[in-house]
């Protein structure tokens, strides 16, 4: 038979670790917005990059062999998720970096693309957010661009 203080100690060792689990699951839950419903035209605010990687075959797993490709990216403050079925092939993650794809222009080099006079700047960008089918879609979430514009800048409180 154990001693009170022995089992205080284990009681108070068990509380602890589960107040550890529970502010890891509220933290990981609040530190992504989630925006519903996906394929529906949303505005989201970040910065234009142009983005260096790898294609296939392996996207990266055989830098030797794959492809370099580049691609205009936004990448957003917080990360964003929206959505899924967790029997995706892609996963379920949020993605602080989203792939722009230009709909209407599908065979233009990257600096015809609308995305390249915003390069480096922070921008409003609006369209239609989706989860990756593939591993050409280079992010966990994509957006269809509908338009870009400037990011509107805050401004300063008066005291």
């Amino acid at each position: 038979m154990s001693n009170p203080q022995q089992h205080a100690k284990i009681s108070l060792s068990v509380a602890i670790v589960a107040l550890c689990l529970l502010s890891v699951t509220i933290a990981s839950a609040l530190s992504q917005e989630v925006i519903k419903p996906e394929n529906q035209e949303t505005s989201l605010q970040g910065t234009i990059r142009l983005i260096h990687g790898y294609g296939p075959p392996g996207y990266g797993e055989d830098p030797k062999h794959d492809a370099h490709v580049s691609y205009w990216a936004l990448e957003v403050p917080v990360p964003i998720n929206t959505p899924c079925t967790p029997a995706s092939d892609f996963g379920c993650d949020p993605a602080k970096r989203l792939k722009l794809f230009f709909l209407n222009t599908p065979l233009a080099r990257l600096n015809d693309l609308p995305a390249a006079k915003w390069k480096d700047h922070a921008v409003v960008v609006t369209g239609k957010l989706h989860h990756a089918d593939t591993a050409g879609e280079m992010t966990p979430i994509y957006i269809d661009v509908t338009t870009i514009s400037a990011a509107s800048t805050p401004k300063a409180q008066s005291h």
